[in-house]
């Protein structure tokens, strides 16, 4: 294509083609003139021929016209050997009529389309010339523009692949930077409606003023160092739904959650402030007191270890043993300290089985007095409904005797059920002159129990014992209460199930109680749900080792 290109620019243009024959059939002329003896007239022409062909060429190099006509400097004119070849050829007989024929004028020159029939062969060259040049340049024009819109297209392509990787990218950054923001959004919403402290679990005296919103209850508790954002309260109350907020005086902790401190809202507050609270002590059912002392020091409102109540084992003991401090709970309860069993008793404490296990708290003001008493309180407030039916009913009984059943059922039984016919059998056995034959009993007696036994250990028990709660030899409910029991197990006591069963006994890997009416009967319940199953652990243990 380069080549091509290249000698397309180098051809003659079409004015000096034309020149250049001019000249060539002038030559050819004065040739044949010279030859025959004959020189060509003068007429009016484009270019003026003499009869001389030196003059003529002078002439027509020394005639401006033609290239003035086309704005060009001096041009030479290149001679051909084709036009010469072409004079010599031409028959004698037209050689004097040639000569004397005129050039031809400027108007034929410049697309006129007659052709004198000595230009013919000129003529023809020239069109091919000009046909080649069209379709060349046609084809050169076409190429270009192939190439133009090639290029083109290339162009919008490689914008809209760019602008594409573009939008792409900002699409990327987008959606990084809405993630981003998103997920620090979500994690800063989270952390701020999480409560304010996980450990501290100590209350705050906090006053909500009547009428106050979300808006100015949320700014009450930020400032008092209860929530973390007063704002977050307000939106977060608004999307759970937790309105309905009552003024008073609120003891709040900042370990709740603020669903927690709403739903505490919604119940209402006192009138007066309440002393905070430090602490919680938690009393499980059917502890004895020895077991009691060893949690009274656990601060279970918190997970710490290193968190403790400001009580000890040693005071605990020191108060539910204090003769004056009984004297006054006897003064205070009277219906509950009306059989309490004499400090000269047998009973190793007056108040085993009258301190009702349950979680307490206690604040800045409260003593180890104060929170036994509490105890005292609740297993009074418990069986205050039952004074009646233990007094007066159709069995009637005293309170220790009652809480005394209820201490042993609630550890020879799992479930309410069990727990109300064992009260039952033990009363069968009582009013039969049998005695109550407990297990229990004994293990307390011997300070075992609440400690962690062996299954054989507890079937295997000394009934020969020497203690007033041997009650395998010793009829009757026992001196008092060798637990304190839970309501429940109290419930169980004062109203049981009425059965004609004399005997129990408890499966020793299940718990589940099998009752009888006759010896024969729970001795092979015995067999069958204690020594059986007791020997082929002991075998199993055996073959493991």
């Amino acid at each position: 294509m380069v080549e091509k290109d290249t000698k397309k620019f180098e051809r003659e243009t079409f004015k000096d083609k034309i020149l250049r024959q001019l000249e060539e059939a002038s030559q050819s002329l004065d040739d044949v003139a010279s030859e025959t003896g004959f020189t060509a007239p003068k007429k009016t022409s484009v270019t003026p021929k003499s009869t001389n062909r030196s003059q003529d060429s002078e002439h027509l190099s020394d005639t401006p016209t033609h290239d003035e006509a086309f704005g060009k400097t001096d041009r030479p004119f290149r001679s051909r050997s084709s036009a010469s070849r072409a004079s010599k050829d031409w028959p004698a007989e037209t050689e004097p009529e040639l000569a004397f024929q005129d050039a031809p004028d400027s108007s034929e020159v410049f697309g006129t389309p007659k052709r004198r029939t000595s230009n013919a062969s000129f003529n023809h060259g020239e069109e091919d010339s000009l046909i080649e040049d069209t379709a060349e340049i046609k084809n050169i024009k076409r190429v270009s523009r192939q190439s133009q819109e090639s290029y083109t297209r290339s162009a919008k392509k490689k914008s809209k692949k760019l602008a594409g990787k573009i939008i792409a990218i900002v699409v990327l950054v987008l959606f990084v930077v809405g993630g981003a923001t998103g997920f620090l959004g979500y994690r800063y919403v989270k952390s701020e409606i999480q409560p304010y402290s996980l450990t501290d679990k100590s209350t705050k005296a906090i006053e909500i003023p009547t009428g106050a919103a979300s808006k100015e209850i949320g700014q009450i508790l930020e400032k008092n160092h209860v929530i973390k954002n007063a704002t977050a309260f307000q939106y977060y109350t608004k999307l759970k739904s937790l309105t309905g907020f009552k003024s008073g005086f609120y003891n709040l902790s900042p370990s709740m959650t603020l669903t927690e401190i709403a739903k505490t809202l919604q119940e209402g507050g006192t009138e007066k402030p309440v002393e905070p609270v430090l602490g919680k002590i938690t009393i499980p059912e059917g502890y004895t007191i020895d077991q009691m002392a060893e949690k009274i020091s656990d601060n279970v409102l918190t997970k710490s270890e290193k968190d403790k109540t400001p009580f000890t084992k040693d005071e605990f003991l020191k108060v539910v043993t204090d003769s004056a401090f009984i004297e006054k709970m006897k003064t205070t309860y009277p219906e509950l300290f009306e059989s309490l069993p004499a400090s000269d008793s047998d009973v190793k404490y007056q108040l085993e089985g009258y301190l009702f296990p349950a979680t307490y708290e206690y604040t800045k003001k409260s003593t180890m007095a104060s929170v036994v008493e509490q105890m005292i309180a609740v297993m009074n407030q418990n069986l205050q409904p039952y004074y009646a039916t233990i007094k007066t009913g159709p069995n009637p009984k005293t309170v220790n005797e009652v809480l005394s059943i209820a201490a042993l059922t609630e550890k020879e039984a799992n479930n309410d059920a069990d727990r109300r016919n064992v009260a039952q059998v033990f009363y069968n056995r009582i009013n039969v002159g049998m005695t109550l034959g407990s297990n229990i009993s004994i293990l307390y007696a011997e300070g075992k129990l609440g400690q962690k036994t062996t299954l054989a250990e507890d079937a295997a028990v000394n009934t020969s014992l020497d203690s007033p709660f041997n009650l395998y030899l010793h009829q009757g409910y026992g001196p008092g209460p060798v637990t304190n029991p839970s309501l429940s197990a109290i419930k169980a006591a004062v109203e049981p199930t009425d059965n004609n069963d004399l005997y129990f006994v408890a499966d020793v890997t299940t718990g589940k109680v099998y009752f009888s009416e006759t010896q024969a009967e729970h001795d092979a319940n015995v067999q069958k749900y204690v020594n059986d199953k007791l020997e082929n652990k002991a075998s199993d243990t055996e073959e493991s080792q």
